[in-house]
This record gives C-alpha cells, sequence and structure tokens, in this order.
C-alpha cells in the first residue's frame, strides 16, 4: 500500500556538513539548559531503549510490590515524522530559546523544499512540502525531539517516550477508579495530539492491565476509551474508540503480550512469550551456524555466533533478568549448543571450558556483567538524570551514627519473589556485592576488571 512508505530526503553533503553544525549546536542548548524530557531516551547520546525499558519495568515492578494493578497504555503515532506542522515547530523553537537569526534560520531550512516520486525514471509533479521534518536528515531527529517534547506536560501518567514511542502508564488499588483515572489522562493526550497535528493510530494503540498471578480481575471491569472529542465543541462518535486489552486470555498469540522497544510485556511480567519469540530466532540461527561450520574456521564461527546468538542475548539483558529460572535454562541450553557447534565439539561436551576457550559469556554472565556497567554509572554518577533518585545510599539516611555500609544501596523491601528479579532491587543488590570492583572508577578500567573477574569465576 502506498500508506506503507516514507519519503527519505536525498540531501547534498554540503548540506548534511552545515546540519551537523547545527545539530551540535542546538543539542548542547537543549542539553545546557535541561529543556528536554527527562524520560526521553531516542537520539541522544548516553541513552538507550535499556534505560526506557528499565524504568518501565521498575514502575509496574513497584505496583506489583505493593500489590496494585498497574494500567500500561501504548502509543502507536501515524507517519509522527510526516505530518509535523513547521508552524508549531518554530513557535515551539522559540519557547525553548532559540531566536532572532537562529530561528530565521531554521525557518529557512524548512521552507520552499519540494519532493516528488520517481518510478522507473518517470517523475511526478514536484509538491511543495508545507508539513514533516525531513527524514534521513542530520537535523530531523532532534527536531522532532523539539516537537513532541511537551507532550508529558498534560498528562499526570507517568509517561516513557524513545522518539514518537510513547508509554503511558499508572497504578491504583482498586481497577475501576484507575481505569477512570486512566481515561480521563489520555483524552487530555489525544487533545494534545490532535491539537499538535499528530495522528494516532488508533487500531494499533493497545493497553495491559499489569498484575500478579493471584490478583484477580472482575469480568466487568470497563473500558479504556480514546476521545479526541474537546470540552464545548459538538460531540463527534467518530472520535470515540474503544482501546484493545492484551492479556493471557486472548485467542491469538500476538495479543498476549506488548512489543515495547523489542521486548514482549505479558499482563504478569514474565516475559514467557518473549523467551518463545527469542528462541525461535535463536534455533533458526543455530541452524545456520550448524550448516557453516564445515566451511568456515574457528574465528569466523566466533563471529557468525556473535551476529546470531549473542546480539540477542545481550539485547537488553537487565530486563532479561526478570525471567524465572525455568526460561533462563532454555536460553542458557541453546547458548551451550551454539558454543559446541562453533567449537565443533560433542552434542554432550562439557561447556565451561569452551566458553573460556572463545572468550564468551555465558548467558548468566552476561547478565551480571550489564546489570554491574549499568550500576557503575549510577554510583559515579553519569548516568542519565532521570535515574538519580531511583536508587539511594545509606549515607542520605538522617541517623546519628556512621554505618560501615554507609556507601552500600538501600534495598527496597521485597513483598513478594518475582519482585526481587525486577531491575529495582536486583541492580542495587548485585552492586551491593560487587566487592572491590566498586573502587574502580573509569569506565573503561572498571569494563575490563569485570569482565576478567566474570571469566575467573567460570574456574571455580
Amino acid at each position: 500500500m502506498c500508506d506503507n512508505y516514507r519519503p527519505i530526503a536525498l540531501l547534498s553533503s554540503l548540506s548534511k556538513v552545515l546540519e551537523k553544525m547545527v545539530s551540535v549546536k542546538l543539542v548542547n542548548h537543549l542539553d545546557f539548559n535541561k529543556i528536554l524530557y527527562k524520560h526521553q531516551y531516542g537520539f541522544q547520546r548516553g541513552k538507550s531503549t535499556e534505560h526506557n525499558l528499565i524504568h518501565a519495568i521498575n514502575y509496574i515492578g513497584q505496583a506489583f510490590n505493593e500489590n496494585k494493578y498497574c494500567v500500561g497504555v501504548f502509543f502507536d503515532l501515524k507517519k509522527a515524522f510526516d505530518v509535523c506542522s513547521h508552524e508549531i515547530l518554530l513557535m515551539k523553537l522559540s519557547r525553548m530559546g532559540v531566536r532572532g537569526t537562529a530561528l530565521e534560520w531554521f525557518k529557512s531550512y524548512l521552507s520552499n523544499r519540494t519532493q516528488f516520486v520517481d518510478i522507473n525514471g518517470t517523475h511526478s509533479e514536484e509538491k511543495k512540502i508545507k508539513i514533516s521534518i525531513l527524514q534521513g536528515s542530520i537535523l530531523g531527529p532532534i527536531l522532532f525531539l523539539c516537537y513532541i517534547n511537551d507532550l508529558y506536560t498534560v498528562t499526570d501518567l507517568f509517561t516513557l517516550m524513545f522518539a514518537d514511542d510513547t508509554f503511558s502508564a499508572k497504578s491504583d488499588n482498586d481497577i475501576n477508579r484507575l481505569i477512570d483515572s486512566v481515561n480521563v489522562e489520555i483524552n487530555k493526550m489525544a487533545i494534545w495530539f490532535r491539537a499538535n497535528k499528530l495522528a494516532v493510530n488508533k487500531s494499533k494503540t493497545k493497553y495491559i492491565i499489569f498484575r500478579t498471578r493471584g490478583k484477580k480481575l472482575n469480568a466487568n471491569i470497563p473500558d479504556l476509551i480514546y476521545d479526541e472529542n474537546e470540552e464545548g465543541s459538538p460531540f463527534n462518535p467518530d472520535f470515540v474508540t474503544t482501546l484493545e486489552r492484551y492479556h493471557s486470555g486472548q485467542v491469538s498469540n500476538d495479543k498476549k503480550a506488548y512489543k515495547l522497544l523489542g521486548i514482549y510485556l505479558d499482563e504478569h511480567l514474565t516475559l514467557d512469550y518473549h523467551v518463545t519469540h527469542l528462541i525461535k530466532k535463536l534455533s533458526r540461527s543455530l541452524y545456520c551456524i550448524n550448516m557453516a561450520k564445515n566451511n568456515l574456521n574457528p574465528s569466523g564461527l566466533r563471529s557468525l555466533y556473535f551476529a546470531l546468538i549473542h546480539s540477542h542475548l545481550s539485547y537488553c539483558p537487565i530486563i532479561l533478568n526478570c525471567l524465572s529460572s525455568s526460561n533462563c535454562k532454555k536460553l542458557e541450553k541453546i547458548q551451550k549448543r551454539a558454543v559446541r557447534i562453533i567449537s565443533k565439539s560433542a552434542y554432550n561436551a562439557h561447556t565451561q571450558p569452551l566458553f573460556l576457550l572463545n572468550k564468551i559469556l555465558p548467558f548468566e554472565k552476561i547478565v551480571k556483567n550489564s546489570k554491574l556497567l549499568f550500576m557503575h554509572s549510577i554510583y559515579h554518577g553519569y548516568a542519565p538524570v532521570s535515574f538519580q533518585q531511583t536508587w539511594l545510599k545509606n549515607n542520605t539516611r538522617q541517623l546519628s551514627q556512621n554505618l560501615r555500609n554507609e556507601n552500600e544501596f538501600i534495598l527496597p523491601v521485597p513483598r513478594i519473589e518475582q519482585f526481587k528479579r525486577m531491575p529495582l532491587y536486583s541492580l542495587p543488590l548485585e552492586w551491593n556485592n560487587a566487592g572491590e570492583l566498586i573502587f574502580y572508577e573509569n569506565r573503561a578500567t572498571f569494563k575490563h576488571a569485570l569482565r576478567e573477574k566474570l571469566f575467573e569465576e567460570l574456574l571455580d
């Protein structure tokens, strides 16, 4: 369908150099004045999808630990980059402090651009571009962040963003009161989207009621309604949509878990569906490696392992720490099969020496490595600012005497066993048990020392 195509701007090299210079200045201005929303993790240095997901799991996990329901809404925008209004963007840049000559430059940059379609050498008529932020440009991503930056100000929901991917959540003890509250808040967001000329894909916007397995839901809980009608305007029924809820009772497996930034989240946060999906990918990769093992040397096979197996196991391993022991064993089993194949060993060969020979960390150590690297950024203060008050040290307590463990992190009190596997509890616990490693202040030195220690643990 034509609706699925996205125009990509073809820019001259000179234009890209100029855009890069302006982009650096704009980013420095936004960073210095702390203008961008702290929970926006897209297109920014030092921020990643994993940071976004850690906050999401922390929020849901805290609700679990407090025996609350948590409603999470996953917004999907239609062609977000392609429908941004130039007029609105320039107004927002002005409010961000981009004024005078700089604002005139952006106005000139956005105006008088044209586009056409080329099909086998046949060109359509040229049309002026009155909206959209150029995809394929250097400035495009940062300008879009400026455009969508004030979305969080219109709602009381806890809102996380990765560019246009938006996750909003709220928790409460009473599910009916919670749904009513979320309905009010997402309707505020709906009005913001309309005012900023952004279209929400309502058929792809879903929600999940997160809860522990023992926490029951009534059959007659109210629906989540996305209502774009503005107060004081004539009511339009076409602006009202009942959002679809993903849950374990759905007939289709695709509707039992929602894929947020590459991780499938289900209502009980077991990540069972994510593991099933991951195992399918890894199994196909194992087949490819097995077919190539007689045609590649050990170095080539090792590279193939890192491309097809390790890349999946090392994506957001902090989130994968939430897996149950049975799910972890499934992933460990596939990794061991892969290591045996690239080492050309027997199917039942002991894998510990093979991991050491190939300098590959087992899945359990991949998770530990990632957790400690992340907590190093927390301990030494170079993590994203959004994590500043997430974990506090014992020395922040108002006590009359000094503690021997004053530099250790305070652990939240776990009510359920599942909470112990979640980042809010497992990350500070891992760091408190890291021993002398915590004294390496330099990240590169710490990373090297940590890796050496993890391989030493394999020898024990």
